[in-house]
Parts: structure tokens; sequence; C-alpha cells
């Protein structure tokens, strides 16, 4: 397979669209990591099942807001607006409405696509070879074999090493609470828990129903 991409050559193949400018290089590689699209792997940045999510998105229902030479013409109403030859609310006017250059607006976009989009397919991936899916849930991604069976698999997994055999270890772990035995200093239950960043363990608090959730004591973790 090609390279991943680098902050580097990515940076080289937006100049070679005429995409962005010098000075906003780094903000588009800092975003797209900050929104966990991406992460760097030294130099390398790994593609998330998030950022997989968001450009399924894209591509499929606002096609036109992602094709290249349509991200690289909005380099030219920019460059106009900021030589004073076109206003901003002229500029989002004819984004928002749509143009006489065929482009049919924003709105008109949402209005077409929305009733359409199936969130639970744009976020499932299919792994090969095995018979679980990936699947991009709130609090992120997890992997799912039939209905009821769920997992969570450590975050830093870039999407080719969940191959079938990694998926059948990560099933085979032992999953739900594991008991340790109590804290001799205050006599609290601690258990191993196998969370999103990995195993780790917590202390078990009696619940008191007659103090609001957000008011009761939180256990005390660790990794």
């Amino acid at each position: 397979p090609p390279a991943r991409y680098t902050e580097a050559t990515l940076t080289k193949t937006l100049e070679e669209m005429g995409i962005g400018q010098p000075s906003t290089f780094a903000t588009i590689a800092n975003t797209i990591v900050e929104r966990e699209y991406a992460w760097r792997k030294g130099s390398a940045l790994v593609p998330t099942f998030l950022g997989m999510t968001v450009v399924r998105l894209l591509e499929d229902h606002f096609t036109e807001l992602v094709d290249y030479s349509f991200t690289a013409q909005m380099e030219e109403v920019l460059d106009a607006i900021a030589a004073g030859d076109d206003t901003r609310l002229r500029a989002l006017e004819r984004f928002y409405r749509g143009d006489d250059g065929g482009f049919d607006g924003l709105r008109n976009l949402i209005d077409q696509g929305g009733d359409n989009i199936d969130a639970r397919a744009l976020s499932t991936f299919a792994i090969p070879d095995s018979d679980a899916v990936v699947r991009v849930g709130k609090y992120g991604p997890y992997l799912q074999r039939n209905e009821d069976e769920r997992v969570n698999f450590p975050d830093g997994t870039a999407p080719d090493e969940l191959t079938a055999e990694r998926v059948d270890e990560l099933f085979a772990q032992p999953r739900g609470d594991k008991e340790l035995g109590q804290d001799p200093a205050t006599g609290h239950v601690i258990v191993v828990k196998n969370g999103r960043f990995g195993p780790y363990v917590t202390e078990v608090l009696e619940v008191d129903e007659s103090i609001p959730v957000k008011k009761r004591p939180k256990p005390k973790t660790a990794s």
C-alpha cells in the first residue's frame, strides 16, 4: 500500500491541488488531529474510524463540497474577498443559497440529502475474514459481533491492525468486572474493568440514592 500521509506530504499534495495557503497548512493538519479524524504515529497521520465515518458522510451526501476542484475554487473566492473584489456576505449568501454557476447551495444539499442519511451504515466497517464489524458510537469505536457481543479495542489501534486474528483475541479476553479484594485502608472492594483505554482498577462505592448523581463521590481509578 502507499505510505501514509505525513504533514509534509499532505502539504505537498494540497499545494499541487491548489488547496489552502502556506499560512493555513499547519492549521489544517492540527484540525484533523484535534477533531480526532487522524492521530500522529511518529511523523505519519493515521486515520481514525471517526474520520473515516465523516469522509463517508461527506462523499456520499455532500459530494460537491469535498470535490477537489470545488475546494480549489473556494480559494479564488477567498482571494477575491481579500482583494476587495467581493464581500464576505455575498460569498456566504452564494454558498448557502446557491449561485448561477451550477452549485445548488448548502441549504438545498441538506434539504435533499438529510432524510436519506443512514447513520448506522455510515459508521459501520467490515473486517476482512471476520464476522465482527467496527461501529463508531457516541463514546468512540468498538467491535460488535452478532447483536449482543461488544468489546472495546485500545485507543491508538490503526484500522489495518484490526485483523480477524486480532479481533478474535479481543473477544477472547475476559469481560466484565473481576474482583481483586478489599482495600485495607477504606474497606472498599477493588475490581478490574476493561475500558476504552484498556484495563484499569477502580473501587466500588456504596450508592446513596438520596444524593443526586452529580453530587455523589467519584470512585478512585488507576490504569
